[in-house]
């Protein structure tokens, strides 16, 4: 059952599950993504992710084709099955001047009234099987980290890389499968230097194909057939689910090298 999803993926099945969309597609939302008043959007620009077992050891694929789960403990050599996806992403992306992550025009970088935003963001989510489909699905679990607001220092062609205020984060990341939809709940911010901390929340939107086109769907946005043997399928059509139902089509500035990323939309 979970052996043959490692087999189809390459144990990407917690590194994307399958998105259950309608057969259809529904109405396309138009206009340029951007954040609203206090808010931030950021972008996934990579991920390393590992997966654990219930003593914390990283899990590998098995070379010796025995285990029924297409794993092993990479200590023990032990077919095991994993509980937890251990996960650290790289993001950049811009928010509102006048927020807390934009506060003074003179750290606007972007037009004239978005900041450039990177953070360095891990999570521990937690995985269960579900009996019918013999997938793991991912639930929730704890997501910290570090940001910082940058501002060209000596190249103003490439992306800022000053950096101008800086701070960390942390919160509860929760999945909603079948929707390629996640919510940071709890979330807590700090800025170095400045006593207190503040609240936010945050949307994540994951990038999908049609599911209408041919190929298994997954949470990169890609088919697992084609992201494999395809060089161009990472520019292929890629869609964000919104809050009304309606897709909004991935931008060529939403993707990183290629691919499309999740973006995170996050409110203060």
């Amino acid at each position: 059952m979970f052996r043959a999803i490692v087999d189809k993926a390459a144990c990407s099945v917690v590194l994307g599950w399958c998105v259950l969309m309608v057969s259809t597609v529904p109405a396309m939302a138009q206009g340029r993504p951007a954040p609203g008043p206090n808010q931030a959007f950021l972008y996934e620009m990579d991920e390393q992710a590992v997966l654990l077992n219930t003593a914390g050891n990283v899990l590998v694929p098995d070379p010796s084709g025995q285990s029924p789960t297409g794993l092993v403990d990479s200590k023990t050599g032990q077919p095991d099955m994993p509980v937890i996806r251990h996960a650290t992403s790289q993001l950049q992306g811009v928010a509102m001047l006048g927020s807390l992550l934009c506060p003074i025009p003179l750290a606007v970088t972007v037009s004239n009234n978005e900041c450039t935003v990177i953070a360095t963001g891990t999570d521990d989510v937690k995985l269960v099987l579900d009996p019918d489909s013999g997938q793991l699905i991912p639930t929730s679990g704890a997501v910290w980290g570090t940001y910082a607001v940058l501002v060209q220092l000596d190249n103003g062609v490439d992306s800022p890389e000053f950096a101008v205020q800086t701070g960390t984060f942390h919160g509860v990341i929760n999945f909603q499968p079948p929707l390629p939809l996640g919510f940071v709940s709890n979330g807590v911010f700090t800025i170095d230097g400045v006593a207190g901390s503040w609240s936010f929340d945050a949307v994540f939107r994951q990038p999908f194909k049609d599911p209408n086109q041919k190929d298994t769907v997954t949470r990169r946005g890609n088919a697992v057939r084609s992201s494999r043997t395809e060089a161009s399928a990472r520019w292929e059509p890629a869609y964000y689910l919104l809050d009304d139902g309606t897709w909004q089509e991935v931008r060529p500035d939403e993707r990183a090298v290629g691919w499309p990323t999740v973006r995170f939309e996050i409110s203060f």
